[in-house]
């Protein structure tokens, strides 16, 4: 990036403080990132379903398209992820090397959410190429940009361990408020009004990506990056920024020489192949196993009960992790959240007795979901202290595409499993009746995989570094 690029002042952060405020943490770390987490909660949960249920091109040749074109456009996200790490990481400006790109962003995502769901029909080849290119544009572009410049806002604000732990809380409470909204309000009020009418769910992509424009702007001015050199310097020239930057290679292997880095990493895999197929059946479960389709009460009951421990989690994680440590909180709460399963799993199709078991799988998962960004920030110092190199950009890229191939992966594995499983799609005039195969297979996808997962990450947590 030109130094000039970003030096006019209008562009300069609003909280000037040497330390975290609580308008930071209100405006750039809440409200901020809010939006683009409410977008990227409805895609995740609905866009299949908008393809599925709505433009119907699950029959696109033959079941392959939908099957093998959430992995394609995925692999392609990873590789840009890894690109724009290189990018943050040679990036010098007035404004540090992570918050330009939230900017750069902004006006990219706007577009591209609309582009997502105003897709031409009556050619399945060019409907094809219409949904691969607006679907690879907004993540492995847009969105990658977006992510990779907010994943690092935590770890840059400050190196102070315990307000990095507090600010880590507050940056993914919008996670959470944004899944509560996306999963109450959705599906009580605006999914059973779209129904599957086409006109109506582009009017709503419109209306999301004009309430998520100005919101991103608010995270691009109200936080700072504190810790590079650039952002030290604000205010002066800037020095010469041509100093060469190690090199992917040499990044990759001062990361691993950290124990503290190579764990995050497998852990991230785990947690977040499970929270992908998860998200992307929870939907179809609640509608053809749990309850009826789009009855506008199971899917809101589902999350509100099952997601409400979060709530609490807010103000009891700090505290909990503080009494018991990271790697013991996060053990105790994957034995919690295991009993919830096995709770669901007595049986899958009673409404109380999942929503109970709901209720407790997510009270294990409160130190898991908020303590993400502080992790991430342990492991940078570690990677930091034990090879005497910052590889923030690198470790973002590969965070990011962690969370990219994991959704990939279980995307196209639900789609090739309901395409080729039977899957019968609603019409406006009918609701089929799907077979047992596809209630069996919805089934393992939202409850039985967990199971396999949540004991594998609390064995993981076991190898986490103690804290000192």
């Amino acid at each position: 990036m030109k130094k000039g690029l970003l030096s006019a002042r209008i562009f300069d952060s609003r909280v000037p403080e040497k330390k975290i405020t609580i308008r930071e943490k209100v405006l750039g770390f809440f409200m901020g990132p809010i939006a683009v987490m409410v977008m990227n909660s409805i895609l995740s949960n609905y866009l299949n379903v908008y393809y599925t249920d709505v433009l119907k091109i699950s029959a696109i040749w033959g079941g392959m398209f939908i099957s093998l074109f959430p992995i394609v456009a995925k692999v392609l996200d990873m590789l840009t992820f890894i690109l724009m790490g290189v990018i943050v990481d040679r990036t010098h400006s007035r404004q540090g090397k992570a918050r330009p790109w939230i900017l750069f962003a902004a006006p990219l995502m706007f577009v591209c959410m609309i582009l997502l769901f105003v897709v031409p029909k009556g050619n399945d080849n060019l409907t094809a190429i219409w949904i691969f290119a607006s679907y690879t544009i907004f993540y492995a572009v847009a969105y990658t940009m977006y992510s990779t410049a907010h994943t690092l806002m935590v770890p840059l604000a400050t190196k102070d361990p315990a307000e990095r732990r507090k600010l880590s809380t507050v940056a993914n409470t919008p996670g959470m408020a944004a899944g509560s909204f996306v999963a109450i309000l959705f599906p009580t009020v605006i999914v059973p009004f779209l129904g599957v009418v086409e006109s109506r769910w582009i009017k709503a992509a419109i209306i999301i990506a004009v309430f998520a424009f100005p919101l991103m702007l608010l995270e691009f001015f109200f936080t700072r990056d504190r810790v590079t050199k650039c952002s030290e310097t604000e205010g002066a020239e800037i020095k010469d920024a041509a100093k060469e930057k190690p090199s992917l290679g040499h990044q990759l292997r001062c990361c691993m020489k950290s124990r503290a880095w190579v764990i995050l990493m497998v852990y991230l895999i785990v947690i977040n192949l499970v929270n992908s197929l998860f998200g992307t059946a929870t939907f179809y479960y609640c509608n053809w196993v749990l309850g009826s389709y789009n009855d506008g009460h199971t899917q809101a009951l589902f999350y509100a009960l099952g997601q409400a421990p979060l709530g609490i989690g807010v103000i009891l994680c700090n505290p909990i992790v503080k009494k018991l440590g990271k790697r013991n909180a996060l053990l105790l709460g994957m034995i919690i959240a295991t009993t919830g399963v096995l709770l669901c799993l007595l049986n899958p199709e009673s409404l109380p007795l999942v929503l109970t078991g709901q209720v407790i799988r997510t009270i294990g998962l409160i130190p898991s979901t908020y303590m993400v960004s502080g992790l991430l920030g342990d492991a940078l110092d570690d990677v930091e202290r034990v090879s005497g190199e910052r590889c923030d950009g690198f470790s973002s890229s590969v965070f990011n595409c962690i969370i990219t191939i994991s959704g990939g992966i279980a995307l196209c594995a639900f789609n090739f499993g309901i395409s080729h499983l039977g899957y019968q799609a609603p019409t406006e005039n009918l609701i089929p009746v799907q077979p047992q195969s596809i209630r069996s297979f919805l089934i393992f996808c939202v409850i039985g995989f967990q199971l396999i997962a949540y004991p594998v990450i609390g064995v993981l947590t076991r190898f986490f570094p103690k804290e000192k």
